[in-house]
């Protein structure tokens, strides 16, 4: 490729180059992709009593009861307080320390078998998962 001129680097670049530049402005992480670029997500849960507006509902994946300030934090390295509510999209080991000062948590994705709903069962810690923001 590199000895035939007629050959043209930027033409297989540029339309790579788009949909990364596209990725890198995203502001959510897709729960699925399907085989034809659509994504994918649950249907949201529902109840059969009125919710007070703004309420962010999702599935419990730990019982509980649980009352603190919430703390949105998106990595383990922020700070984060003892009694207050951990909320974040999803956790992985390194985050297994801050559910021992956590009252709570609350994850943007995930289920019953993710880490952090394993971790918050383990640790006794309320926990709904898969809120839809």
């Amino acid at each position: 490729a590199l000895s035939d001129e007629s050959f043209d680097a930027m033409e297989i670049i540029r339309p790579r180059k788009i949909i990364h530049e596209r990725a890198m402005r995203a502001t959510i992480c897709p729960l699925l992709i399907d085989s034809r670029c659509r994504i994918l997500k649950p249907d949201p849960p529902v109840f059969k009593e009125d919710h007070k507006e703004g309420s962010l509902i999702g599935a419990a994946v730990s019982p509980g009861v649980a009352s603190g300030r919430v703390r949105i934090i998106n990595s383990p390295d922020e700070r984060f307080e003892t009694g207050e509510v951990l909320a974040t999209v999803v956790t992985g080991p390194a985050w297994t320390p801050l559910f021992v000062g956590a009252s709570a948590v609350v994850l943007q994705i995930g289920g019953v078998l993710q880490h952090g709903a394993l971790c918050a069962r383990e640790y006794g810690k309320p926990a709904v998962s898969n809120i839809d923001v």
